[in-house]
């Protein structure tokens, strides 16, 4: 029963981190739009998003000409309600990613759900130019999504365990059968 212990031990740090590495992925969802002479690509991280939660995204700029085109970028953002969501525009904070030019880093919190356009506005030597990108704004989940994925492991865990149980078992019989000693398959009617 004690070397039981170490491998039940690991099949649920197991269990617990693959829940966590499931919910903490890259971008859910990339677009690509055009404004003038620029191409936007558009990482967002939660799709849908959620109200009272930051959705956050990266937009990472490339110019149709030269690098010098991207030098000076500004880049303004706000979460824009459609008809028939009662909410108000929500302006996103927006910071350079590192050292790399046209890169940046986002994100808004959107306090109503309904739908909404992320508008990106872009201004640099090639002009200023504006793109939408849909959003969809749900209400928030009743639990984490980490411990969600947990809880659907779980099962995985109690298979584990049921293996383990089964194979000693299992190795316990053969040993009986092969020692002679009574059991269910050492008894031969006739």
């Amino acid at each position: 029963m004690m070397r039981r212990w170490p491998s039940a031990l690991l099949a649920v740090v197991w269990l617990g981190l693959s829940g966590i590495s499931a919910a903490a992925q890259g971008p859910i969802r990339s677009e690509t739009r055009y404004a003038g002479a620029y191409t936007l690509r558009i990482d967002l991280y939660s799709d849908p998003a959620f109200t009272g939660r930051r959705l956050t995204f990266d937009v990472v700029v490339a110019a149709a000409g030269t690098t010098d085109q991207l030098r000076n970028l500004t880049l303004a953002a706000w979460a824009m309600p459609e008809a028939g969501t009662n909410a108000t525009p929500v302006r996103a904070s927006i910071s350079q990613a590192g050292h790399a030019l046209g890169g940046f880093q986002g994100s808004v919190t959107p306090q109503v759900r309904g739908s909404y356009r992320l508008h990106l506005i872009i201004s640099g030597p090639a002009g200023t130019n504006a793109v939408d990108l849909p959003l969809r704004v749900a209400a928030p989940t009743a639990i984490p999504i980490w411990l969600a994925w947990s809880i659907g492991l779980l099962p995985l865990l109690g298979l584990f365990v049921f293996g383990l149980q089964q194979r000693s078992d299992l190795a316990r019989l053969q040993l009986m059968g092969s020692t002679g000693e009574g059991g269910a398959s050492s008894h031969v009617v006739t």
